[in-house]
């Protein structure tokens, strides 16, 4: 179910205790001025932290004119909209579960622009996107962010040690199982043999 961002903050709110509330981020309040402090920051980190099934995009970009480093062979711009880019897609392993990485590196090339450079002269880069709009969200993330944000806010809130500790404990347990549960979404690897269920009708 897709969320606002103002249900994303009461529920981070919720985290600290029931007293603390909001109806609006705009609201001139101690709670709305601290949530809108870290928002966007916080979105963003967490986005980083993991390869998110909500903000996943893929890009084959063409080379750049340039001469890239000398262990490199191309250069291409960095996506504009990446938070940060994951990998090269190997066509041969597109799981990533069977070979080495393809190499790759961010850089700035002699214009000071942002780019990526491989040996690879027509790579597939997968990446985040930077998502600004909460109703894109997976419900999971919705929930691991208002986590994130309890555990930012929760001392200039509550103005108490011990909630703090206790929010940032609880914080990193549901983050943590978040992010299991959007890895756990669709299959990763080819299977390789006849699952259980049809070796025994053989």
């Amino acid at each position: 179910m897709a969320v606002s961002e103002v249900q994303i903050a009461k529920m981070a709110l919720q985290h600290l205790g029931d007293r603390y509330d909001i109806t609006s981020l705009s609201e001139a309040t101690p709670e709305a001025e601290q949530v809108n402090l870290v928002f966007d920051n916080l979105r963003d980190e967490l986005v980083r932290e993991h390869p998110w099934n909500f903000a996943l995009r893929y890009y084959t970009p063409a080379a750049l004119v340039g001469t890239p480093p000398a262990q490199y062979t191309y250069m291409y711009a960095y996506p504009s909209d990446a938070l940060r880019v994951w990998r090269i897609v190997n066509p041969m392993d597109p799981t990533g579960d069977l070979y080495e990485p393809l190499k790759w590196r961010v850089a700035r090339n002699n214009s000071d622009i942002r780019v990526l450079l491989t040996n690879e002269s027509e790579p597939e880069f997968e990446y985040s996107k930077q998502v600004t709009n909460s109703f894109e969200f997976d419900v999971s993330f919705d929930m691991a962010l208002s986590w994130r944000i309890a555990a930012a806010i929760a001392l200039p809130i509550t103005g108490d040690v011990g909630i703090k500790d206790r929010v940032t404990r609880d914080a990193e347990t549901s983050i943590n199982k978040a992010k299991l549960q959007d890895a756990n979404e669709g299959v990763s690897k080819v299977q390789t043999q006849d699952p259980d269920w049809i070796k025994a009708r053989l």
